[in-house]
Protein backbone atom coordinates (compact mmCIF):
# COMPACT_ATOMS: atom_id res chain seq x y z
CA UNK A 1 0.00 0.00 0.00
CA UNK A 2 1.53 3.31 -0.98
CA UNK A 3 2.40 5.75 1.74
CA UNK A 4 -0.38 8.20 2.57
CA UNK A 5 -3.35 6.21 1.19
CA UNK A 6 -4.71 5.05 4.55
CA UNK A 7 -8.01 6.68 5.46
CA UNK A 8 -8.12 8.65 8.70
CA UNK A 9 -10.88 10.56 10.43
CA UNK A 10 -10.41 14.34 10.23
CA UNK A 11 -9.13 15.97 13.47
CA UNK A 12 -12.61 17.32 14.28
CA UNK A 13 -13.79 13.77 15.07
CA UNK A 14 -11.26 13.45 17.89
CA UNK A 15 -12.18 16.92 19.15
CA UNK A 16 -15.90 16.11 19.15
CA UNK A 17 -15.39 12.87 21.10
CA UNK A 18 -12.88 14.28 23.57
CA UNK A 19 -15.44 14.92 26.29
CA UNK A 20 -17.59 11.81 25.82
CA UNK A 21 -17.44 9.25 28.65
CA UNK A 22 -15.28 6.22 27.87
CA UNK A 23 -17.04 3.75 30.17
CA UNK A 24 -19.99 2.90 27.84
CA UNK A 25 -17.59 2.34 24.93
CA UNK A 26 -15.31 0.25 27.15
CA UNK A 27 -18.24 -1.95 28.18
CA UNK A 28 -19.41 -2.38 24.58
CA UNK A 29 -15.97 -3.37 23.30
CA UNK A 30 -15.43 -5.68 26.29
CA UNK A 31 -18.74 -7.45 25.64
CA UNK A 32 -17.92 -7.94 21.97
CA UNK A 33 -14.36 -9.10 22.74
CA UNK A 34 -15.52 -11.66 25.30
CA UNK A 35 -18.27 -12.88 22.99
CA UNK A 36 -15.65 -13.52 20.31
CA UNK A 37 -13.34 -15.15 22.86
CA UNK A 38 -16.06 -17.55 24.01
CA UNK A 39 -16.64 -18.64 20.41
CA UNK A 40 -12.92 -19.07 19.71
CA UNK A 41 -11.30 -20.69 22.77
CA UNK A 42 -8.41 -21.77 20.54
CA UNK A 43 -7.46 -18.09 20.40
CA UNK A 44 -5.90 -18.35 23.86
CA UNK A 45 -4.06 -21.55 22.99
CA UNK A 46 -2.64 -19.80 19.95
CA UNK A 47 -1.48 -16.86 22.06
CA UNK A 48 0.18 -19.31 24.45
CA UNK A 49 2.69 -17.54 26.76
CA UNK A 50 1.96 -14.17 25.14
CA UNK A 51 -1.53 -14.15 26.67
CA UNK A 52 0.17 -12.68 29.75
CA UNK A 53 1.27 -9.60 27.81
CA UNK A 54 -0.53 -6.25 27.74
CA UNK A 55 -1.28 -4.78 24.31
CA UNK A 56 -2.00 -1.06 23.92
CA UNK A 57 -3.88 -0.10 20.75
CA UNK A 58 -3.66 3.54 19.64
CA UNK A 59 -6.10 4.73 16.93
CA UNK A 60 -4.19 7.81 15.74
CA UNK A 61 -7.28 9.62 14.52
CA UNK A 62 -9.43 9.18 17.65
CA UNK A 63 -9.19 10.55 21.18
CA UNK A 64 -8.87 7.30 23.13
CA UNK A 65 -6.56 4.33 23.41
CA UNK A 66 -7.21 0.77 24.54
CA UNK A 67 -5.23 -1.69 26.63
CA UNK A 68 -5.93 -5.40 26.12
CA UNK A 69 -4.80 -8.21 28.35
CA UNK A 70 -5.95 -11.81 28.62
CA UNK A 71 -6.66 -13.73 31.84
CA UNK A 72 -8.49 -17.03 32.41
CA UNK A 73 -9.73 -17.06 28.80
CA UNK A 74 -11.29 -13.63 29.21
CA UNK A 75 -10.38 -10.36 27.53
CA UNK A 76 -9.62 -7.53 29.94
CA UNK A 77 -10.03 -4.14 28.30
CA UNK A 78 -9.47 -0.62 29.61
CA UNK A 79 -9.80 2.67 27.75
CA UNK A 80 -7.98 5.89 28.50
CA UNK A 81 -6.99 9.16 26.90
CA UNK A 82 -3.41 8.93 28.14
CA UNK A 83 -0.61 6.49 27.35
CA UNK A 84 0.67 7.15 30.85
CA UNK A 85 -2.30 5.14 32.15
CA UNK A 86 -0.63 2.04 30.72
CA UNK A 87 2.97 2.57 31.78
CA UNK A 88 3.62 -1.18 32.12
CA UNK A 89 2.47 -2.08 28.61
CA UNK A 90 4.41 -4.72 26.70
CA UNK A 91 3.32 -3.69 23.20
CA UNK A 92 2.02 -0.51 21.55
CA UNK A 93 0.31 -0.77 18.14
CA UNK A 94 -0.51 2.50 16.42
CA UNK A 95 -2.56 3.07 13.24
CA UNK A 96 -5.67 4.91 12.02
CA UNK A 97 -8.93 3.38 13.29
CA UNK A 98 -10.10 1.87 10.01
CA UNK A 99 -6.70 0.27 9.44
CA UNK A 100 -6.93 -1.37 12.86
CA UNK A 101 -10.43 -2.66 12.05
CA UNK A 102 -9.27 -3.92 8.65
CA UNK A 103 -6.33 -5.70 10.29
CA UNK A 104 -8.75 -7.35 12.70
CA UNK A 105 -10.97 -8.44 9.81
CA UNK A 106 -8.00 -9.64 7.78
CA UNK A 107 -8.72 -7.13 4.99
CA UNK A 108 -5.44 -5.24 5.37
CA UNK A 109 -1.91 -6.56 5.01
CA UNK A 110 -0.13 -5.70 8.24
CA UNK A 111 3.29 -5.94 6.60
CA UNK A 112 2.30 -3.42 3.92
CA UNK A 113 0.94 -1.01 6.53
CA UNK A 114 4.09 -1.40 8.60
CA UNK A 115 6.48 -0.75 5.72
CA UNK A 116 4.43 2.23 4.54
CA UNK A 117 4.70 3.61 8.11
CA UNK A 118 0.91 3.71 8.48
CA UNK A 119 1.28 1.14 11.26
CA UNK A 120 3.88 1.35 14.01
CA UNK A 121 4.75 -1.27 16.61
CA UNK A 122 6.76 -0.70 19.77
CA UNK A 123 7.75 -3.31 22.33
CA UNK A 124 7.61 -7.09 22.12
CA UNK A 125 7.29 -7.84 18.39
CA UNK A 126 7.01 -11.59 19.01
CA UNK A 127 3.92 -10.93 21.13
CA UNK A 128 2.43 -8.87 18.27
CA UNK A 129 3.06 -11.72 15.81
CA UNK A 130 1.41 -14.20 18.20
CA UNK A 131 -1.62 -11.91 18.53
CA UNK A 132 -1.82 -11.39 14.79
CA UNK A 133 -1.69 -15.15 14.13
CA UNK A 134 -4.33 -15.81 16.79
CA UNK A 135 -6.63 -13.18 15.25
CA UNK A 136 -6.05 -14.51 11.72
CA UNK A 137 -7.02 -18.01 12.84
CA UNK A 138 -10.16 -16.70 14.55
CA UNK A 139 -11.32 -14.99 11.30
CA UNK A 140 -13.12 -12.21 13.16
CA UNK A 141 -15.67 -10.03 11.38
CA UNK A 142 -15.61 -6.84 13.47
CA UNK A 143 -18.95 -5.38 12.33
CA UNK A 144 -20.71 -8.75 12.55
CA UNK A 145 -19.48 -9.32 16.10
CA UNK A 146 -20.46 -5.81 17.22
CA UNK A 147 -23.91 -6.17 15.64
CA UNK A 148 -24.56 -9.61 17.13
CA UNK A 149 -25.16 -8.19 20.61
CA UNK A 150 -28.27 -6.40 19.26
CA UNK A 151 -30.20 -9.69 19.07
CA UNK A 152 -33.06 -9.59 16.51
CA UNK A 153 -31.78 -6.30 15.11
CA UNK A 154 -28.32 -7.70 14.43
CA UNK A 155 -28.76 -8.36 10.69
CA UNK A 156 -30.02 -4.89 9.67
CA UNK A 157 -27.48 -3.31 12.04
CA UNK A 158 -24.65 -5.32 10.47
CA UNK A 159 -25.74 -4.45 6.92
CA UNK A 160 -26.06 -0.76 7.82
CA UNK A 161 -22.73 -0.75 9.63
CA UNK A 162 -20.89 -2.26 6.68
CA UNK A 163 -22.51 0.21 4.28
CA UNK A 164 -21.58 3.11 6.55
CA UNK A 165 -17.95 1.99 6.80
CA UNK A 166 -17.73 1.59 3.01
CA UNK A 167 -19.16 5.10 2.54
CA UNK A 168 -16.83 6.61 5.12
CA UNK A 169 -13.78 5.02 3.50
CA UNK A 170 -14.72 6.68 0.19
CA UNK A 171 -15.81 9.96 1.72
CA UNK A 172 -13.88 13.16 0.90
CA UNK A 173 -14.07 13.90 4.64
CA UNK A 174 -11.58 11.11 5.21
CA UNK A 175 -7.99 11.99 4.47
CA UNK A 176 -4.69 10.27 3.82
CA UNK A 177 -1.98 9.96 6.44
CA UNK A 178 -0.78 13.28 7.79
CA UNK A 179 2.47 14.63 6.57
CA UNK A 180 5.38 14.70 9.00
CA UNK A 181 4.91 17.62 11.40
CA UNK A 182 1.27 18.21 10.50
CA UNK A 183 -1.24 18.99 13.21
CA UNK A 184 -2.65 15.86 14.89
CA UNK A 185 -5.08 15.23 17.75
CA UNK A 186 -3.56 15.77 21.18
CA UNK A 187 -3.69 13.29 24.05
CA UNK A 188 -2.30 13.58 27.55
CA UNK A 189 1.31 12.54 27.30
CA UNK A 190 0.95 12.03 23.54
CA UNK A 191 1.68 15.20 21.53
CA UNK A 192 0.71 14.66 17.89
CA UNK A 193 1.76 13.16 15.66
CA UNK A 194 2.01 10.24 18.07
CA UNK A 195 3.19 7.94 19.50
CA UNK A 196 6.80 8.77 20.27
Amino acid sequence: MPNGTVNSFPPIVARLTRHLPLLPLERLISEVANRVASQHPEFFDRLDEYAKKSFVIVPTDLDWIACLSFHNEKVQLRLSRSLESFANRDVTVTAPFFSLVSLLDGEEDGDALFFSRDLTIEGDTEAVLALRNALDDAEIDFVHECSAIAGPLSQPLEAGGKRLIALLKKSPLMRGKQEEGATAPMMDGMPGPYPT
